[in-house]
């Protein structure tokens, strides 16, 4: 927390600086980049760990949470400040495989059932911010206040012994608020595009979901907030 804190001084103090300095260059920037999120949302893997109990399956809990992400950077002045707008894509799955006896009078086995559940969780940021860049515009940082839409979708495939198939699927939504703290490095491959490198820290916390069909609220949460790095390429326009 007191890393976060000084973090938001430092931003605080390059906003209101006094000494500006002159920019040349583009006044936009659009970059394209994939990350990775270290997470752990401790009641999803509390989730996973009793259906793999319950199932008999081996599903692994998360640790990571991928992302694509798409920026626009707007350099209005020839100053060092700029506006930054983000919009995000974060989806992965679990899929539980299990296989069940099926059985006649209560005791006798005539055969088993085998499927899987497949649970999908994905999340949508969208995200507005203000930092800060050198005079080369080679290294850029930022705060953002973010918007997410996520959703939870489960979907259970099953076959009988006789070749009888059937599913369901069921899904939830829930929107959130949050923030991000980033810096990127840009290493130039020509005078139009760049190598850029980016790394943060990201709150965001999905604690409002209900059912898509039901309108029912729900008592899951799935916390994306985490440490992030990223790659992708830049272009200034």
């Amino acid at each position: 927390m007191k890393f976060i804190f000084s973090v938001i001084i430092l931003f605080v103090t390059l906003v209101n600086a006094q000494e500006l300095q002159t920019i040349p260059g583009s006044k936009y920037r659009f970059s394209f980049t994939y990350g990775i999120t270290a997470v752990n949302p401790e009641e999803i893997n509390n989730h996973i760990a009793s259906s793999n109990a319950a199932l008999g399956s081996t599903t692994t809990s998360f640790k990571s949470l991928p992302e694509l992400s798409a920026m626009v950077t707007l350099h209005p002045q020839n100053d060092f400040k700029v506006f930054v707008l983000r919009g995000g894509y974060i989806s992965d799955e679990r899929v539980f495989q299990f296989s069940i006896p099926e059985t006649q009078n209560s005791s006798t086995s005539t055969g088993k059932t085998i499927g899987t559940i497949t649970e999908t969780y994905s999340a949508y940021p969208f995200s507005i911010g203000i930092g800060g860049t050198t005079v080369n515009s080679d290294a850029q940082f930022q705060m953002e206040f973010i918007y997410a839409l996520g959703y939870i979708k489960e979907e259970g495939n099953y076959t009988s012994s006789s070749g009888i198939k059937s599913s369901y699927m069921r899904s939830f939504f829930s929107p959130t608020y949050g923030f991000r703290v980033n810096g990127s490095l840009i290493v130039p491959l020509s005078s139009v595009i760049g190598l850029q490198f980016e790394a943060g820290y990201r709150y965001l916390l999905f604690d409002e979901f209900e059912d898509e069909i039901t309108a029912q609220p729900s008592p899951i949460e799935f916390s994306m907030t985490g440490i992030q790095g990223s790659l992708g390429l830049s272009f200034k326009l």
